[in-house]
């Protein structure tokens, strides 16, 4: 008898590929200008959980539409902000679904026959660098190009703690690890009805379980980029 289960498992046919989900509606739909001309710009992408082929179709009238193509992932979206420029921005995202909760971010200026890629957390990640040290009696120091802040960390979990400070104070050799951006959000600036974008970078130590907290930054867009205007540390996300 257990030979013949044994064949009549054998004989099944393998289980067929996962297949995506074709979309034919737009998962969103948003309108942007470019100066007097309306247009409208369309989130597209395959699938019901992770969506594939995201991209945004961009039409406006009397000129041949074109594609921005976009990262892959989980819950996608797209909305038009006012950052201070001449026309609203497109700020366009997705979640990657993997450890850490890190999302693709991006910000576009729309044109009738083109766009500028005007923000991407990948590149921001890149160019802004931040280096954290802890310091003898429970301190963690941050440096940037710009500046530097000192953190007290005796908030941390007393099994962390005791693997990075003796009981002296002093340094055992561990240090923490500043991760690459993970969150970025549009947030109005109330005093003057602006949008700015906020950026996170968690900063750990021993393990990734061993939050300390996140590098929290404020760009305001300056007609061409997305500067830095103000960094802190956030205890909590």
């Amino acid at each position: 008898m257990k030979r013949l289960i044994a064949i009549c498992l054998s004989a099944l046919p393998a289980p067929l590929p996962v297949q995506s989900v074709p979309r034919p509606e737009p998962i969103e739909v948003v309108t942007v200008t470019d100066g007097a001309s309306p247009g409208t710009a369309s989130l597209y992408g395959n699938g019901e959980s992770f969506i594939t082929d995201l991209k945004v179709t961009v039409k406006f009238k009397f000129y041949a539409p074109y594609d921005i193509k976009l990262e892959d992932g989980y819950s996608p979206f797209m909305s038009v902000f006012d950052f201070g420029a001449q026309d609203k921005l497109l700020f366009c995202s997705s979640q990657t679904g993997g450890s850490g909760g890190y999302g693709n971010y991006t910000v576009y200026r729309l044109k009738k026959r083109s766009y500028e890629l005007l923000y991407d957390d990948k590149t921001n990640s890149k160019n802004e660098k931040f280096v954290a040290v802890f310091q003898p009696d429970g301190f963690m120091l941050i440096n940037s190009a710009a500046a530097s802040l000192s953190v007290s960390v005796d908030y941390m979990d007393d099994f962390y703690y005791d693997k990075i400070f003796a009981p002296d104070g002093s340094l055992k050799g561990e240090q923490p690890n500043v991760n690459d951006i993970s969150f970025v959000s549009p947030a109005l600036n109330p005093a003057s009805g602006i949008y700015r974008l906020l950026t996170y970078r968690s900063v750990a130590a021993v393990a990734e379980a061993n939050r300390l907290g996140y590098i929290v930054q404020t760009l305001d867009f300056d007609g061409n980029t997305f500067t830095p205007s103000f960094t802190e540390f956030s205890i909590g996300f």
